[in-house]
C-alpha cells in the first residue's frame, strides 16, 4: 500500500498529465519502483551496519558495566574505618599522616582528604586510586 502511494506521487512529480502515453507512464513508474527499491536495499545496509555498531557499544557498556561493578572498589581502603597499620600500607602515607586521617573523619568522599589538608596534593594524587569511602 505504502509502496503504491510512493509510486502515485513519483508519478505526479514526474508530470503524468492525461496526454502522457501509458508506455512512459509505465516507464516512469518502474524507474520509480527501481529508484526506491535501490534505495531500500541501501537503507537495509545502514541498517544491518548500524546494528551491529550498536550489537558492538552494547557489548562494551556491558563490559564496562560488569568490570565497574567489579571493580577493586572492594580492594580499596575505606578510610572511614581502616586501622592506622592498614592507612600506612599507602603509597607516601606515614605514621602521622595517618593518625590525621583517622583523626578526620568520618569522610563523606575521598577527595575531602586532600580539600580538608588531611593530605597534600602530591599524597593525595599517589593514593586517590587505592581509597573508598563506603
Amino acid at each position: 500500500m505504502k509502496i503504491t502511494f510512493l509510486l502515485m506521487i513519483a508519478c505526479l512529480l514526474a508530470g503524468c498529465t492525461s496526454t502522457q502515453s501509458t508506455e512512459k507512464t509505465r516507464q516512469e513508474s518502474a524507474d520509480a519502483a527501481a529508484k526506491l527499491k535501490e534505495q531500500s536495499k541501501q537503507a537495509a545496509k545502514e541498517i544491518k551496519q548500524g546494528a551491529k555498531v550498536a550489537a558492538t557499544q552494547g557489548k562494551a557498556i556491558a563490559e564496562g558495566a560488569r568490570e565497574g561493578w567489579n571493580s577493586d572498589s572492594a580492594k580499596k581502603l575505606n578510610v572511614n574505618t581502616a586501622a592506622e597499620s592498614d592507612l600506612t600500607s599507602l603509597p607516601s602515607i606515614d605514621a602521622d599522616t595517618a593518625q590525621r586521617i583517622v583523626g578526620g573523619r568520618p569522610y563523606h568522599t575521598t577527595d575531602e582528604l586532600e580539600t580538608k589538608g588531611i593530605v597534600s596534593e602530591e599524597q593525595w594524587s599517589r593514593i586517590k586510586d587505592h581509597v573508598a569511602v563506603k
